[in-house]
């Protein structure tokens, strides 16, 4: 099932069992190639990312997906629409994300002190 998002593509599988599901994979990815390779677009492996979501009690399986002598890449994480998901569906790298986000801006803004009106701060913050 393919979610189309501005640029970005993602393309989720379901299967219960893991033989089936890489085939599944496969076929797709060689009809995506064929689609691609028709309408003279390309797959940037640089930025596509395989994710297996499992449970935390379920093994996380490594695929070897590809195409044209290239392998995507597994991860146990991707950012989509902005979030940072993580194979087993845990806010963890999101959070961590997020945090050095703000670290960053109060570092900024404890430092902006010194050179800024009180008032500009205050719109700053």
């Amino acid at each position: 099932m393919p979610i189309i998002f501005a640029d970005d593509t993602s393309i989720l599988f379901t299967h219960s069992n893991l033989i089936d599901l890489n085939i599944n994979i496969n076929k797709v990815f060689e009809t995506l190639n064929k689609w691609l390779i028709a309408n003279e677009l390309s797959l940037n492996f640089n930025k596509t990312k395989l994710v297996h979501f499992a449970t935390k009690r379920n093994m996380t399986v490594n695929f070897k997906i590809g195409f044209n002598n290239k392998l995507i890449t597994n991860s146990t994480h991707t950012k989509f629409l902005g979030m940072t998901m993580n194979n087993t569906l845990s806010w963890n790298n999101h959070s961590d994300s997020i945090v050095k986000k703000l670290s960053r801006a109060c570092y900024i803004i404890r430092n902006a002190e010194t050179c800024m009106s009180v008032s500009s701060l205050r719109i700053n913050y």
